[in-house]
């Protein structure tokens, strides 16, 4: 994570309103450096988000403990030849004042302060392991970082607080997503037939590296867009391929954006491209369109599949009745994913909690093919931020499965799709919030609406800048 460039929201505000619904003493840890291959070779770090969201410290292997209305910060004190190595080091008082706690102390007295409070203490585990073990050994409670929530409450408590956003949040989240244009019109500008998947993601990662923010998660690039989360830079760019890029911006405070955008790189849609890239589009904007108060998130997925399900019989994929393509999970041989997440200070957001953060009670992801994998069915309150990404993608390994063959053999044209094979994957995705009634008439905001996503936008925008091989050699 990039330094802290701005104020921050009111750190000691949301630890209030944490106590409050806990209504016991709190220790929370962060995710310290942890080696790349030698110890004074670590990975990039990230701070953990709830410690992030409640303290605003982004020091590694730091403790807070909350108890009564005051937070103790326990943090690493300089020690003798830092300057030398990294520069000027700020001292525990002055980092007292710039985070706003009541006390910082060395990290040697977090034991001994949090002696009194053994048998009551209540935890959040994070990523680190070592700290999380450290967390348990401290307050005698087993801890797993994607656990079940146990019965302090503490879970349900950071849930409530982190899934609402204020109005610095979404603030912030505006910022990401104009760091994430920014990265998409470059890539866009710089593809043509030629380059290379790895110059765009460069290319793309450099452009918000030089805006002072990093990527929210590793960027796909690919021209493989049926591997849904492709990690690697593998391929040539050729003529008649589709480049689906998927990547956004995290801001120093941590928000994310998350955006898909999906283009040809001879910068003109055959004509089977633009036929399927316009079902997608118009699944994403119908499901955009339904991000409003009250509606139930899962009805957006499932009207983003009918629309696909339609579009999809139209071009000769599917037969059969709609309500049947949708109902048997037909349509995921072509959409195998959900429509979107929750988004914030991770890129889907709070899943670290498991399905508790995204899903009413009794509900529970869907058993059709596909939709299974859908990650969130809330009720939409207002300011709240999802996305929506629907998608169109040709999997082989779907295609050949004999079971699936076998159990939509009369609603899927697998003769017909076998002649798909190598069209790769479409997918479109925006964030979006959820507006109060009373604003706009409750009409969705889309925080990634100036990223080029029309057919005409897209054909005019892609090659017209220098390549990524030019830009980046420069």
């Amino acid at each position: 994570m990039v330094g802290l460039s701005s104020p921050g929201p009111d750190f000691a505000a949301r630890r209030r309103a944490l106590a409050l619904g806990v209504g016991a003493p709190i220790l929370l840890g962060n995710n310290g450096n942890r080696p790349r291959n030698l110890p004074i070779n670590a990975l990039p770090f990230r701070a953990d988000s709830s410690f992030l969201y409640f303290t605003g410290c982004t020091e590694p292997g730091a403790f807070a403990l909350i108890h009564e209305g005051h937070c103790t910060l326990f943090l690493h004190p300089p020690e003798p030849g830092d300057e030398l190595w990294h520069g000027e080091v700020e001292p525990l008082e002055a980092r007292r004042m710039r985070l706003g706690v009541d006390a910082v102390r060395p990290l040697a007295e977090l034991d001994f302060v949090c002696e009194p409070h053994r048998g009551r203490l209540v935890a959040l585990a994070v990523p680190d392991s070592s700290v999380t073990a450290r967390l348990s050994l401290i307050t005698g409670r087993a801890l797993a970082y994607t656990g079940a929530p146990g019965p302090d409450g503490l879970v349900d408590a950071v849930i409530r607080q982190r899934r609402g956003r204020d109005a610095w949040e979404l603030a912030e989240m505006r910022v990401a997503a104009e760091h994430a244009e920014a990265g998409h019109r470059a890539a866009m500008g710089a593809t043509r037939v030629g380059g290379h998947e790895r110059e765009i993601a460069a290319l793309f990662d450099a452009v918000l590296a030089a805006r002072g923010v990093g990527t929210s998660y590793h960027s796909i690039v690919t021209v493989r867009g049926e591997i849904l989360h492709n990690p690697d830079y593998r391929n040539p760019l050729a003529d008649g391929d589709l480049l689906l890029v998927d990547g956004g911006a995290e801001t120093a405070w941590g928000y994310a954006s998350d955006v898909t955008r999906t283009w040809p790189v001879n910068g003109r849609f055959t004509a089977r491209q633009r036929d399927m890239y316009e079902l997608v589009l118009r699944a994403n904007l119908v499901g955009i369109d339904m991000c409003r108060v009250g509606t139930r998130y899962a009805d957006i997925h499932w009207a983003a599949t009918r629309c696909l399900a339609q579009g999809l019989r139209d071009v000769g994929l599917l037969r059969g009745e709609i309500d049947t393509l949708v109902e048997s999970g037909a349509v995921g041989t072509f959409f195998p994913h959900g429509v979107g997440h929750l988004i914030g200070l991770d890129v889907h957001d709070l899943e670290n909690f498991g399905d508790r953060p995204a899903f009413a009670p009794g509900r529970a992801r869907p058993s059709q093919f596909g939709a299974r994998f859908l990650r969130m069915d809330l009720d939409l309150e207002a300011n709240l931020v999802v996305t929506i990404e629907p998608g169109f993608y040709v999997v082989p390994a779907i295609l050949h499965d004999k079971e699936l063959r076998a159990r939509f053999a009369e609603l899927v044209s697998f003769d017909e799709a076998e002649r798909w094979i190598g069209f790769g994957g479409i997918r479109i995705e925006d964030d979006v919030r959820v507006r109060p009634a009373h604003e706009e008439g409750g009409a969705p905001e889309v925080f990634t609406a100036m990223i080029p996503k029309t057919l005409g936008e897209i054909e005019s925008l892609v090659g017209t800048g220098l390549s990524a091989r030019e830009r980046l050699s420069a």
